[in-house]
């Protein structure tokens, strides 16, 4: 069980890294094309956008835990 729910989680941390350097290339591209004054605006929208998806990553992690300790404790329970 535990390793199933690692392994599950190794894949989905490369995909995920995967994933982010394409966006993160693509943003660069489009951020060289954009003026100054642009680019900065786009900048800090990128910027929020990161920091939205880190708290979003953060509560599914947290998420997930809670769920393999109820379900760990309710194996548990039914044994004893």
């Amino acid at each position: 069980m535990i390793g199933t729910v690692v392994t599950a989680l190794l894949l989905l941390a490369i995909g995920t890294r995967a994933g982010d350097r394409l966006i993160v290339r693509q943003q660069e591209l489009v951020l060289a094309k954009l003026p100054v004054a642009e680019a900065s605006a786009y900048y800090d929208l990128l910027r929020r956008r990161v920091r939205r998806v880190r708290v979003l990553r953060a509560i599914v992690l947290v998420s997930l835990f809670c769920l393999l300790y109820a379900y760990r404790h309710q194996k548990r329970s039914f044994t004893a």
